[in-house]
């Protein structure tokens, strides 16, 4: 079997007293109606994400694309956003924010968004922190976990765009932030109130849930290397090592809870025939209903901001599938969006990484229990 090799990315060291160029690197969405379809084309035409022969990708990839995209502008219609999405908007607001966290550090730099599929495009974006005056470039991916099909390519072609510009530019990449202590801790702030809201109406744990969710991936990219279920499941198994210390006054309910002592992680947002890694969050939901759950708190892991997955996979067709199998209290926590200690968090990490200023350790956050 041909293994899949992670993409060697630049890890230049920064000069501190260079204007530098930070760029959060995301897949993308539609910003209208007229959008989507070519925004799905140059999705199915990436060959990190349909891996196939030249000639033979084009028509699997136009096909998908023309049985799906009648459904998806529906979707993207209905969340209210003039028929796109909200992803640009959130991650642009994530770098204006990022940017001023850099400056307050002491660098100079300058943050703008780059989309795989859609404006703005990474040369775009290079171009315009060119324009303000960066002379290096920090890359960071908008995913805390690293797969090829998300952060790989969005990566390579943001450090293309970056050498076609200017080939002796120095760049750093961060492929990974799957155990960022604010992450974690933006996680579980808002996971614990929901649970001690649980506990406090003496509902026994046997009847709710806490079900992280992942995007899936074909899993073939699993077994040809990809690290992406592995970093899932670290993620997973932090959160919980985090959450079983603020509920330590609970321990025999945390550890009775489906989620608590025994570990769930769903799926979601499979596209196409292939197997893909499971289980499926619909299939998980059935299945917690079945054994009696009536309170599921889902809680989405992969996503940086609220966009179509979040705001109408989760928000309105699992929550139907929810209440139909019967479940009474259904939860979604929010994406991280703008968290002021996520992004803190970030920017401490990448510029002690890419500057090289002081060692960084990542672990899993630690918080004191605050409920009574």
């Amino acid at each position: 079997m041909m293994t899949q090799k992670k993409a060697k990315f630049p890890h230049d060291l920064l000069d501190p007293t260079q204007a530098t160029g930070l760029i959060l690197g995301g897949m993308g969405g539609p910003d209208t109606t007229a959008s989507v379809e070519p925004f799905l084309r140059n999705l199915f035409n990436d060959p990190a994400v349909l891996p196939l022969p030249g000639m033979l990708a084009r028509l699997v990839g136009h096909f998908i694309v023309s049985l799906r995209v009648n459904q998806v502008r529906r979707r993207y219609a209905s969340l209210g956003f003039g028929g796109g999405s909200p992803q640009t908007d959130w991650t642009r607001r994530q770098c204006i924010l990022l940017e001023g966290l850099l400056n307050k550090l002491g660098f100079a730099c300058y943050a703008a968004p780059a989309m795989r599929y859609w404006h703005p495009f990474p040369s775009q974006t290079v171009e315009l922190l060119r324009q303000r005056g960066a002379r290096q470039f920090l890359v960071v991916p908008a995913y805390p976990q690293y797969s090829a099909a998300t952060s790989g390519t969005t990566l390579t072609a943001i450090c293309q765009a970056v050498r076609a510009a200017d080939r002796q530019a120095a760049i750093y990449c961060v492929e990974d932030w799957h155990l960022l202590p604010g992450y974690l801790a933006a996680l579980s702030r808002q996971v614990v109130p929901v649970l001690y809201r649980w506990i406090q109406e003496n509902t026994p744990p046997q009847s709710c849930a806490l079900l992280p969710v992942a995007h899936s991936l074909p899993e073939r990219f699993i077994r040809q290397g990809d690290p992406y279920l592995d970093q899932t499941q670290a993620t997973v198994d932090a959160l919980r090592a985090g959450l079983a210390v603020q509920l330590a006054n609970h321990e025999d309910w945390w550890d009775s809870l489906p989620g608590g002592g025994s570990p769930l992680l769903a799926f979601q947002s499979k596209v196409g025939p292939v197997r893909w890694l499971g289980p499926d969050s619909v299939q998980e939901v059935h299945r917690l209903a079945a054994a009696g759950c009536r309170k599921l708190l889902v809680l989405p892991i992969s996503f940086t901001c609220e966009h179509i997955e979040t705001l109408h996979e989760l928000d309105v067709e699992l929550a139907d599938v929810a209440r139909t199998a019967g479940i009474e209290d259904f939860v979604r926590t929010s994406a991280l969006n703008l968290d002021e200690d996520w992004l803190a968090s970030l920017s401490e990490h990448i510029t002690a990484a890419a500057f090289a200023l002081r060692p960084y350790s990542l672990q899993p956050a630690r918080r004191e229990a605050s409920h009574a």
